[in-house]
């Protein structure tokens, strides 16, 4: 699966988390785990839709968000991934209120 951003930006966000070559690709594929397991409980409605026609709508904040997430958790700082993913909850339906 490809995330929809360069592989220069992938490199300067494993640098910036200290990610190792090892640790950047288990990130990815964590990414990619979540992202199926989350396919496979699709709602009914999607059933007919791919997993690559699902995720070809993701932009760079959103895969961001997943890097970070993803890759604190791999260098070790699993409480940190836990509170950008909590945050990241929460905020969205605040995020929604303000656009409404």
């Amino acid at each position: 699966m490809k995330l929809p951003v360069d592989d220069a930006t992938l490199a300067s966000w494993a640098n910036l988390l200290g990610l190792t070559d090892e640790q950047t690709s288990a990130t990815l594929a964590e990414i990619e785990t979540t992202l199926r397991v989350a396919y496979e409980h699709r709602p009914d409605e999607l059933r007919d839709t791919s997993f690559d026609q699902l995720n070809s709508d993701m932009d760079a904040d959103e895969a961001a968000l997943f890097f970070l997430i993803s890759g604190l958790r791999q260098s070790g700082h699993a409480e940190a991934a836990y509170a950008v993913e909590v945050r990241s909850i929460f905020a969205t339906p605040r995020d929604l209120q303000q656009t409404g």
